[in-house]
């Protein structure tokens, strides 16, 4: 990412990544501030050793069990790595943690990638399924689901009728092809000509 002509495209690229930052550390129960003041710290970090998590908590004041957690969900998702060094004072085992760019456009890759996948199943289940819906609350079912409730809406007892749901199947289409080019953009950006 650092020294692209595109700096356009990196400046969204990062933005995505940031949101997608936030919403793990939500899942995983970490203050999604903090996630962020570690990741950008180690992307901004210009020494090429790393920083060790003491070093993190001295410039961002966040506690060193808050920051190793952090790093531990970083190092999982394989956007931090780290080296094993020695304390300059007390010879006790360190790590170094570092972010290879390159790393946060991979993740990114892999994170297109199944929600492409996901995209493509549920192209697949709308293009296969025949749909009723409730008119009054505008609840779908699945024509399976419709005939159990003898085409009746099971909460306020409307009477279901036909689901079109062409439009979903072309937004759909629309979003796995949008994903496809990207993902293919993405593969000649990271790997070069060769296939993936």
């Amino acid at each position: 990412m650092k020294g692209s002509s595109e700096d356009g495209n990196n400046s969204e690229a990062l933005e995505y990544f940031f949101k997608l930052l936030e919403k793990i550390a939500v899942r995983r129960n970490l203050d999604p501030n903090v996630m962020l003041e570690v990741t950008k710290r180690l992307m901004s970090n210009s020494d090429s050793r790393g920083l060790s998590d003491e070093n993190l908590e001295e410039i961002t004041g966040i506690r060193q069990n808050e920051i190793r957690k952090v790093l531990r969900t970083l190092y999982e998702l394989k956007i931090a790595t780290y080296r094993r060094g020695r304390h300059p004072e007390t010879g006790s085992t360190r790590y170094y943690w570092t972010i290879d760019p390159n790393m946060i456009n991979i993740f990114i890759y892999s994170l297109k990638k199944k929600i492409l996948e996901k995209l493509k199943k549920k192209l697949e289940f709308e293009e296969s399924m025949t749909f009723y819906i409730c008119p009054v609350d505008g609840t779908k079912y699945t024509f399976e689901e419709a005939f159990d409730y003898n085409f009746i809406c099971p909460k306020c007892g409307s009477m279901l009728v036909e689901y079109d749901n062409s439009k979903v199947k072309e937004f759909l289409r629309k979003k796995i092809r949008e994903f496809e080019e990207e993902i293919k953009e993405d593969e000649r950006k990271l790997f070069g000509s060769r296939s993936v």
